[in-house]
C-alpha cells in the first residue's frame, strides 16, 4: 500500500488533480464561511440600528407623558433575524435566497413576510459555491480521473499479463490500488476541513458527521469506478472515462433536476407574493366594510375584548389593527397549505436521496448546516410567534385604552432568534 501511494505521487498527472482538489476544496470553505460571516456583520448592524432607531423615536416624543400605541404599532419597525448556525458555512442552502434580516410592524404578518418574494427558495438546485456543491459535483469527477483506467493503462502499456503473472492475489493487488487512490482522494477533501474546523476552533461532532459523509461518498464513488474499471473488457481507458462521466451527468445533474420537477408538480405551491397580494387586497377591503363585520368575528377569538368601549368616530386604532389581523387569519388556511406542500416536498425528497447519492449529500451537509427547508419553517414559526406576542402586549393599550408610556414601551418585545 505505502509503495503503491508514493507511485502514484509521482505521476505528475495526479499530483496536479490532488493538489487542485486541496485548493478549491479549501477555496469552498473559504467562500461559504465569507457568505456566513457577511451575513453575521448585517445582523450585527441591524442590531445596532434597531437600538438607535427606536431611541431615536423616543427623543423625538419625548415632550409627550405617553405615546400613542397606535402610531407606535403603525410607524416602529421590529427586527427578526435569520441568524446562522456554526457550521452553515459547510452548506449554504436556503440561506441565499431567504432574508437573514427582516422588519416587521404591528400590521398583518402575513402581507411583510411574503412582499416582494419573487421565488421559492426550494427551487435553488445547486446553490452557491459552497463545500457541498464542490463534494457533490467534484469529488464523482475526481474519481472517474483517477479510476477510469485502471486496467485499461496496464493493457495500453502491454504489462497487464506481465502483472497478472507476478500477482499470487490479483484481487489483492487491485483492490490495494483501489484503495490508495480512495485515501488520496478523501484526504484531500477532508484535510481542508479539518483545518478550517482547528483554525477557527469550530465543534467537534459536526465535524465527524461531515467527515463520514465525505468518506462514504468518495468511497460510493471509488467502488463504481473501480467496479467499471476493472471489468474483463474494461481495457479502453477513453470509452470508460466517458461511460462514467455520463454515469455522474446521470445521478448529479440529470435525475436530481428531474426529482425537482417532479415534486414541484406532485405538490404545487402558491406563490408568497400571491398571498401578499390577497392580505393587502383583504385590508384594503376592510375599509368598505361596516366596522362590524371585522370586530364581530375579531371579538369571537379574543373574547376578553368585546366589552370595551364601541367604536363611535370614522376611524379607531383597534378596529385598524383588528382587520389586520383578521387579514392574516383569512389567509392562514393558505399558509398552511403552502407550509405543508414544502413540507410534503422536503420528505419526498428525504425518500429519494436514498436513491439518488448526490442529493442524499447535499442534504445531509444542510442538515448539519440548518439551511434546510425545515429550519426555514420553523423560522417562519418564531417569527409568527414573535408577531403575535407584539399583538398581545398591544391589546391592552388599544382596546382597554391604557396608558402607553416611554416604559412601556421599552418593555415592548424583541425578537430572538431561538436555539436550533
Amino acid at each position: 500500500m505505502k509503495q503503491e501511494l508514493i507511485l502514484l505521487l509521482k505521476q505528475r498527472s495526479i499530483l496536479i488533480f490532488l493538489l487542485l482538489n486541496l485548493l478549491l476544496t479549501g477555496f469552498s470553505l473559504f467562500n461559504g464561511w465569507q457568505n456566513i460571516s457577511h451575513i453575521q456583520t448585517q445582523i450585527s448592524h441591524a442590531k445596532q440600528e434597531e437600538i438607535i432607531r427606536k431611541q431615536d423615536y423616543l427623543k423625538q416624543h419625548s415632550q409627550h407623558d405617553s405615546l400613542d400605541v397606535g402610531e407606535v404599532g403603525y410607524y416602529v419597525f421590529h427586527n427578526i433575524y435569520h441568524s446562522p448556525d456554526e457550521w452553515s458555512f459547510i452548506a449554504l442552502g436556503n440561506r441565499l435566497v431567504t432574508p437573514y434580516v427582516q422588519r416587521i410592524r404591528l400590521l398583518g404578518l402575513q402581507g411583510q413576510l411574503y412582499d416582494g418574494e419573487s421565488h421559492h427558495p426550494e427551487y435553488v438546485m445547486l446553490g452557491g459555491f459552497d463545500y457541498a456543491f464542490w463534494l457533490v459535483f467534484f469529488a464523482p469527477l475526481l474519481c472517474i480521473a483517477l479510476l477510469h483506467d485502471l486496467k485499461a493503462s496496464e493493457h495500453q502499456a502491454q504489462r497487464l499479463l506481465f502483472l497478472q503473472s507476478l500477482t499470487a492475489q490479483p484481487a489483492l493487488f487491485w483492490c490495494q490500488r483501489v484503495v490508495s487512490r480512495w485515501l488520496l482522494i478523501a484526504l484531500t477533501f477532508s484535510l481542508p476541513v479539518i483545518g478550517f474546523t482547528a483554525i477557527h476552533g469550530l465543534s467537534l461532532p459536526p465535524l465527524l458527521q461531515v467527515l463520514v459523509i465525505t468518506l462514504l461518498y468518495t468511497l460510493l464513488w471509488t467502488w463504481l469506478c473501480a467496479a467499471f474499471s476493472l471489468r474483463t473488457r474494461a481495457l479502453n481507458a477513453n470509452l470508460n472515462a466517458l461511460a462514467l462521466t455520463s454515469l455522474w451527468l446521470l445521478s448529479c445533474i440529470v435525475l436530481p433536476n428531474l426529482a425537482q420537477l417532479w415534486l414541484h408538480h406532485r405538490y404545487p405551491v402558491q406563490d408568497g407574493s400571491q398571498i401578499a397580494l390577497q392580505h393587502r387586497q383583504a385590508v384594503h377591503g376592510a375599509w368598505d366594510l361596516p366596522k362590524t363585520d371585522t370586530l364581530t368575528p375579531f371579538y369571537a377569538l379574543y373574547p376578553q375584548w368585546q366589552d370595551t368601549t364601541p367604536i363611535t368616530g370614522r376611524f379607531h386604532w383597534k378596529w385598524y389593527y383588528a382587520f389586520q389581523h383578521m387579514a392574516d387569519v383569512k389567509l392562514a388556511p393558505q399558509v398552511a397549505a403552502r407550509e405543508q406542500a414544502l413540507m410534503q416536498r422536503d420528505q419526498s425528497s428525504s425518500m429519494l436521496s436514498y436513491f439518488l447519492p448526490a442529493v442524499w449529500v447535499q442534504r445531509s451537509l444542510e442538515n448539519i448546516a440548518y439551511s434546510n427547508v425545515s429550519d426555514l419553517l420553523a423560522h417562519r414559526q418564531r417569527i409568527t410567534a414573535f408577531h403575535t406576542q407584539l399583538r398581545h402586549d398591544a391589546y391592552p393599550y388599544l382596546f382597554k385604552e391604557k396608558q402607553f408610556t416611554t416604559e412601556s414601551f421599552g418593555n415592548m418585545p424583541v425578537f430572538e432568534n431561538a436555539n436550533k
